[in-house]
């Protein structure tokens, strides 16, 4: 999926949450918005940025852990 979102000052603020299942991008202050569902390998520990046609750098990244709902 893709949706188109402007640069500001040469950067772009994603808030993307991970969940079990699925992915949600937020892109600026919401103008651009993506869910997507996902069934990811159970080993899976990772999480990779890039760009296509171009190129990315990540100046800042922040991660919480979130207990289950369910416990």
């Amino acid at each position: 999926q893709t949706a188109p979102l402007k640069a500001e000052n040469g950067k772009v603020k994603l808030r993307i949450l991970v969940d079990w299942s699925s992915v949600e991008v937020f892109g600026g202050s919401g103008e651009a918005v993506i869910t997507d569902q996902i069934f990811p390998d159970p080993a899976s520990q990772g999480v990779e940025v890039f760009a296509e046609n171009g190129s990315v750098k990540l100046d800042q990244a922040r991660v919480w852990h979130l207990g289950s709902a369910h416990d």
